[in-house]
């Protein structure tokens, strides 16, 4: 389920049309449905918001709406207490994953609607070398709830489209952006990364923070990027890498812990992917014992606060697959099987 956010009136090379069919240049872009009208009430709430055509603010709204109804619908027929049907199986597998109780939980671990080890701090550590204003524009690939693309957007005035695999998590992290009021400066969409189809020559910056390894056929993803990226572009990733080749059945039993398959590479694979395209790669380097203490630390807080205070049943639900989930990775980075590396490169 994608957001179409509205419907233009036009013919098929985009042009606008008016109520006749004809090329008219002054009307509005956005056309209302047949029944619907606009309230006093939505008119000023679209001006507040910095729309020039309520319309727009009207429709972008009620797709919203008919997403939140349509989830809610979903949770439901999710939550039966009945076993259910081979053909009821044929559902999108993504609904229901991420309902408001995990949710809570990546907001107790890490930074609220940051979810990734580090938080606040971190993402912006990170986004120091690419020098962030607001004349640039982003591209963030794995962006889960958008967290980090608001973070950077709000202190650093960049614009950041967010992609985002995990088509629910898109619909809830554009929610967020909606909310804050930034659903232009940084959408979140869905996102095949199997059929990446980027803007030619479009991006000043692409970044991915620890999603990459989760990605079967990232070469040619990264081809895509190479492309999207303007001249002197920069690339910006941190990935879980193996130390080295093989590790078939620790990468095999690793998937059970995942909501996506792992297909780490090496950080030798890496390189030279990206010397092959043309970047000058300026950062490699090995952050295994930060990420660590970050997950622990994380975890150490989150359990004390548990302790000291407990925690909604609902969201202890939750708690045990995430904690197996981090730990094994932790587990993985310790014994050497994996390392979490940096990458920072720019285009030649």
């Amino acid at each position: 389920m994608k957001l179409k956010f509205w419907q233009r009136n036009a013919d098929h090379d985009g042009d606008v049309l008016d109520h006749n069919g004809g090329h008219g240049g002054d009307m509005a872009e956005f056309v209302m449905p047949e029944g619907h009208s606009l309230s006093l009430a939505t008119k000023l709430r679209a001006r507040w918001q910095g729309y020039d055509n309520p319309v727009e603010y009207y429709l972008l709204q009620k797709e919203i709406d008919d997403y939140r109804a349509w989830l809610h619908k979903m949770r439901l027929f999710l939550a039966r207490p009945v076993e259910p049907e081979l053909g009821e199986l044929d559902l999108d597998d993504e609904i229901g994953r991420w309902p408001p109780e995990r949710i809570k939980l990546y907001a107790k671990l890490f930074d609220r609607g940051i979810m990734i080890p580090g938080g606040h701090d971190y993402a912006l550590e990170l986004a120091k070398p690419l020098a962030l204003d607001e004349t640039l524009s982003c591209l963030e690939i794995g962006a889960k709830l958008g967290g980090v693309a608001r973070l950077l957007a709000d202190k650093l005035g960049v614009w950041v489209t967010a992609y985002e695999r995990d088509g629910e998590l898109a619909l809830l992290g554009m929610e967020r952006s909606v909310q804050a009021g930034v659903q232009k400066k940084v959408p979140v969409q869905a996102f095949d990364p199997a059929n990446p189809d980027l803007r030619k020559a479009y991006f000043n910056v692409v970044y991915s923070f620890g999603d990459l390894f989760h990605i079967e056929k990232k070469d040619v993803l990264l081809v895509s990027v190479a492309e999207t990226l303007r001249d002197h572009g920069q690339i910006l990733l941190t990935d879980y890498v193996l130390t080295s080749e093989g590790h078939e059945d620790e990468v095999a039993n690793w998937a059970k812990y995942e909501d996506f398959k792992p297909f780490p590479w090496t950080a030798d694979q890496y390189k030279k992917v990206l010397g092959k395209l043309k970047f000058d790669i300026r950062i490699a380097k090995d952050e295994t014992d930060v990420h660590v203490s970050q997950i622990k630390a994380a975890w150490m807080a989150m359990l004390a606060d548990i302790q000291n205070s407990g925690l909604d049943p609902d969201v202890l639900t939750y708690l045990v697959p995430e904690m197996e989930m981090w730990m094994n990775r932790v587990k993985m980075l310790e014994n050497g099987t994996l390392a979490f590396y940096r990458f920072y490169a720019t285009i030649r």
